[in-house]
């Protein structure tokens, strides 16, 4: 019993020692390392991929197999069932299984209908419209790109529509100076940092809160924004800057107040307008008539109009003796 017991003990100390040896064997740029990270963590890196230099060109069936573990994953996860064309197609040059299931799921095309060319290195463009069906698949809110770049009539025809949506979304970026590259050829690195911000554009749990009749809220992790009940997005407002949106009405509309680390800025809901900015953390209203701010435990009042009542530098105790606010303690 006890050979059996040492035996066992060596061959866990050797499967760990070909576990580091091989994670020691991963090549990776600085700023993937929490990409790469992230990413083995969800279990959507391929095996091959787990000791491989990842600053290599990625090749399109490489891709296509990153591509369908992040598929999976998020489908899983988000218990999303997958539709899949009824007929099979098959490409002569490969049956890897990645190919054939996203080549089912109108996520990838070959570069004929018989030929997929999987050891051929994917470009950036390629890359952006692969991404862009991922999207379509799951029905994520898309974002457009307004900056555009500087290179753009350099991009195919093809994918100008994708390139626009997946650096609207922050799934991809450009390389740098204004330009997109899209004949460049896409690293496994950053292919794994696409998938994890594809993963981070679905919207953050129970996120999806109604405002008055026909409003929602929604936030993800790059952004936060206001939608009708068709999806159509009203306004949006980047997730760096403000970490969360609240909203009170004046008695009149809902006003969505969005908060950075000390001040408020006020938005309106029905088309994005900034309205005026709070130099303090909004702690709520009262009547319809009144804006409560509050900083280091003092607080102030504003009006609907950003227009300052009193600065911040009472006690609650204060406002409530001056009938600013209807509860005698905060709640």
């Amino acid at each position: 019993m006890k050979k059996k017991i040492s035996l066992t003990v060596t061959s866990l100390c050797l499967i760990f020692s070909m576990c580091f040896s091989a994670q020691a064997q991963i090549k990776y740029s600085s700023w993937a390392e929490s990409y790469v990270t992230e990413a083995l963590e969800y279990g959507i890196v391929p095996d091959f991929m787990k000791d491989d230099d990842l600053t290599k060109n990625i090749t399109r069936e490489e891709f296509c197999e990153l591509a369908y573990l992040t598929v999976n994953e998020v489908s899983d996860s988000n218990s999303i069932v997958i539709t899949y064309s009824d007929r099979e197609t098959k490409f002569y040059d490969t049956d890897n299984k990645a190919v054939t299931a996203m080549k089912r799921m109108g996520i990838i095309s070959g570069r004929t209908s018989t030929r997929f060319d999987p050891d051929g290195l994917i470009t950036r463009e390629e890359a952006a419209s692969i991404l862009a069906r991922m999207v379509d698949v799951f029905d994520l809110t898309k974002f457009v790109n307004n900056d555009g770049f500087k290179d753009r009539k350099e991009i195919s025809s093809w994918a100008k529509e994708s390139v626009n949506t997946v650096c609207g979304m922050n799934i991809m970026s450009g390389i740098g100076d204004g330009n997109f590259d899209p004949d460049g050829y896409y690293t496994k690195e950053q292919a794994i940092s696409t998938m994890i911000r594809f993963i981070n554009n679905f919207p953050d749990e129970d996120s999806r809160e109604k405002i008055g009749n026909s409003k929602y809220y929604v936030s993800n992790e790059y952004y936060r924004w206001v939608e009708d009940e068709n999806g159509k997005v009203i306004f949006k407002l980047p997730a760096s800057k403000y970490k969360d949106i609240n909203f009170y009405s004046n008695g009149k509309k809902a006003i969505a107040f969005a908060v950075t680390d000390s001040t408020t800025d006020a938005y309106d809901i029905e088309n994005g307008k900034k309205l005026f900015t709070i130099p303090a953390l909004v702690a709520g209203t009262s009547s319809d008539k009144y804006i409560i701010a509050e900083k280091d435990g003092l607080y102030g009042v504003y009006d609907f109009t950003g227009a300052e009542i009193l600065p911040v530098q009472y006690d609650w105790e204060y406002l409530y003796n001056e009938k600013f606010v209807t509860a005698n303690k905060k709640a």
